[in-house]
């Protein structure tokens, strides 16, 4: 059952944030649009240092940018990188294993223990399969980095699904309406036991998609830095846009 939705703390995070902002400024892709920029790779990193688990999934790979943070934040972890399209791929690890086959059919039984597993999702797939397969095998917790809310994005997200609300799939501009259905609301509260959303670092006036960053449509945490930081942040600030609120679960 859905009973925490914290357990890192703002402190928590400002901590690791300078850490992260010298690897970030020298980063080996300046350029990663189409992948995490700052403010979602920020978390995932610090969600990869404070876990350290044994095994790392990577679903959704595009230059590999991430998989180079990953390393950076847990050296000893064995990470398998799952990405249909490698021909977009800048940055390839020594020993990460590299996959093309869709998550929901590889045999991971096989592969590593799901109880020693961090699942990280950044691959703009529909949720609630990833979390019935998860369940399943037993995997206990998970990254959902594409996480939209109701009226955004191209899949079904952890954010859409705990709304109970009609919700927008929009495939490349074709935006198409579906009614909430409460079933994947009880599914989703008695399978999964903590959900944080990551705090963004800055939060502008107006979303990526141009209209007011508001609490009604938008709901958000509070961000780690103001106006006041933005000289010191600036590379964060620019890319404050690309932020999707990001997420952590722990499953029961």
């Amino acid at each position: 059952m859905l009973t925490a939705t914290k357990r890192w703390t703002r402190e928590d995070l400002l901590e690791c944030l300078d850490e992260f902002k010298e690897l970030y400024e020298r980063r080996l892709i300046p350029d990663n649009t189409g992948g995490m920029k700052s403010g979602h790779m920020f978390p995932a990193w610090f969600l990869v240092k404070k876990l350290k688990p044994k095994f790392l999934i990577e679903s959704g790979v595009w230059k590999g940018l991430g998989t180079y943070f990953f390393e950076q934040a847990s050296p000893n972890t064995q990470i398998i990188s799952i990405d249909p399209e490698p021909k977009y791929r800048v940055y390839t690890g020594e020993g990460v294993e590299y996959l093309t086959t869709d998550f929901l059919q590889v045999d991971w039984l096989s592969k590593l223990d799901p109880a020693e597993t961090l699942v990280f999702f950044d691959d703009h797939q529909n949720f609630l399969p990833r979390l019935k397969r998860c369940k399943e095998l037993g995997f206990k917790k998970v990254i959902f980095e594409d996480n939209y809310p109701v009226n955004q994005g191209d899949c079904y997200t952890p954010k859409k699904i705990l709304s109970q609300k009609d919700y927008v799939i929009d495939a490349a501009g074709n935006r198409v309406m579906f009614p909430h259905v409460p079933e994947d609301y009880e599914f989703f509260t008695s399978s999964v036991e903590l959900y944080q959303e990551m705090p963004p670092l800055f939060k502008p006036p107006y979303t990526r998609w141009g209209d007011e960053w508001d609490g009604e449509n938008y709901d958000t945490p509070e961000p780690l830095l103001s106006q006041e930081n933005i000289l010191e942040y600036q590379t964060f600030h620019q890319e404050s846009k690309d932020y999707t609120w990001i997420c952590y679960m722990e499953l029961n």
